[in-house]
């Protein structure tokens, strides 16, 4: 069942004056972000009608906007039936895995000689609202704090383009729906690890950022890769 849990009372008012491209921008926004929080598991049948009734607008540019997702392989969508998140392919999953080891740990060991304190505080405030989250056992939130860790430290490393590959990776829809049970599952290990890779970063020790970051996801990889 489709359930948006972010601000809808402003998605579909006033929107008689907007173009209907610009409303299904909106609507493509809003499931998407939908999609990456780990609401739905993949193989979960949602309709675009509930969509509508939830954001507030009329069914053309959500319409439009869940094709746009299926065209970007973010969604199937089954004639008379609804929409589906495809399930992830396992070999697919390792490969995005080793090249996000890859891309986060070079922004690692960057991070570590480029942040400020002000960097360190912040990256210190994702990862105690991640042990919040998963103290009170919400999925949604530990997997939201947790990627918000990954993304903070590639964008600690200043270089656009490293940034812009990394998200790209972690707009992956497959693996966001069927990683959520896994990472709360895996909360304890992962914890530790996050624990360590801030340390290093604190301490400008950029080469063992790296290789913990490095070690941390091929560690991931495998663990996830055997739930599949």
């Amino acid at each position: 069942m489709f359930r948006y849990y972010g601000n809808t009372s402003e998605i579909g008012s006033n929107v008689l004056g907007i173009p209907s491209t610009k409303r299904s921008e909106i609507a493509y926004n809003q499931i998407k972000e939908w999609l990456l929080s780990g609401s739905a598991r993949p193989q979960e049948v949602f309709s675009s009608y509930k969509i509508s009734e939830t954001l507030n607008l009329s069914r053309t540019p959500v319409t439009a906007a869940l094709k746009q997702l299926e065209h970007e392989g973010f969604i199937e969508i089954i004639p008379q039936v609804g929409c589906m998140i495809r399930y992830p392919d396992p070999a697919e999953v390792q490969e995005t895995f080793l090249i996000r080891a890859v891309l986060e740990g070079l922004a690692a060991e960057i991070a570590a000689k480029e942040c400020t304190e002000e960097d360190i505080q912040k990256l210190k405030k994702i990862y105690a609202d991640s042990i919040a989250a998963a103290e009170k056992n919400d999925l949604i939130e530990y997997a939201k704090c947790n990627r918000l860790f990954h993304l903070e430290i590639t964008g600690l490393s200043r270089m656009e383009r490293l940034i812009s590959l990394d998200k790209q990776f972690w707009e992956n829809v497959s693996y966001q729906a069927a990683s959520v049970e896994f990472l709360l599952e895996r909360h304890d290990v992962s914890i530790k690890q996050h624990e360590k890779i801030l340390n290093a970063i604190e301490k400008k020790n950029g080469v063992l950022a790296r290789t913990l970051v490095e070690a941390h996801l091929r560690e991931c990889t495998d663990d996830f890769c055997k739930t599949l």
